[in-house]
């Protein structure tokens, strides 16, 4: 049974692990390998490998990482997990400079910020990530919109969904109508809202469109409570 301070499971094929303030997504696929869905911060690949432990499966069993966007609190133990397990790292192709570091960190531009707070937080937080220094990694996979391939034994399509980034991606997951959002929403006590910075807020409403559209059952976000389509708020 899953240990419940490192996580839970959701659904059949799809768990949750805590990593402080980020989450990060487990998926089982159908012939029993996994599936990862971001690596959060630098150096949380211990927790990770504990949760996977404790639902009876080991690293090795994770085949495919994918990445929703190449922020370094859900590109950061990347490298290290894909040293582990030998899995298959994939991103949006306009993500992949930050990932293999050609292109550096992708930041987030503190002039896009809603409010005074927010900026000053993350000028402060980009001193902080840029000493923190992932270990960059060059990803196997393009991830595009469309389905998932038959060999990942998981019925899920990647949707592209810019605006938080220019790389974001989500993740449906068909039979259970379940869709990983990343950070396209936050999620509150009650309600999904915009996350507190952006790349481009009318291409993160049109994906939040794309998402409320599919009328899924409960998105999955990576910063807060997961919720039902009901609950979007913006």
């Amino acid at each position: 049974m899953e240990n419940r301070l490192l996580g839970q499971k959701i659904n059949q094929s799809l768990h949750e692990i805590y990593l402080g303030s980020v989450k990060v997504f487990l998926l089982e696929a159908m012939d029993g390998s996994l599936i990862l869905v971001d690596t959060g911060m630098p150096n949380s690949q211990q927790k990770i490998v504990s949760y996977i432990n404790s639902i009876g499966k080991s690293v090795s069993d994770v085949k495919y990482i994918l990445l929703t966007h190449a922020h370094i609190d859900h590109m950061g133990s990347a490298a290290d997990i894909k040293k582990l397990s030998n899995a298959m790292l994939g991103i949006n192709e306009r993500g992949i400079g930050f990932v293999d570091g050609s292109s550096g960190l992708e930041f987030p531009d503190a002039s896009k910020a809603k409010n005074l707070k927010t900026r000053i937080m993350l000028k402060i937080a980009k001193r902080f990530v840029g000493a923190k220094k992932p270990k960059f990694v060059k990803p196997d996979m393009i991830l595009k919109e469309g389905i998932f391939p038959k060999h990942m034994h998981l019925n899920a399509r990647v949707l592209e969904t810019p605006g938080h980034t220019q790389d974001s991606i989500s993740i449906y997951l068909a039979d259970s109508k379940t869709v990983i959002v990343g950070d396209l929403m936050f999620g509150n006590t009650d309600k999904l809202i915009a996350p507190k910075f952006y790349d481009d807020y009318i291409a993160l409403l049109g994906s939040v469109k794309k998402i409320r559209d599919l009328n899924p059952d409960l998105i999955c976000v990576s910063h807060g409570k997961n919720h039902n389509v009901s609950d979007i708020g913006l």
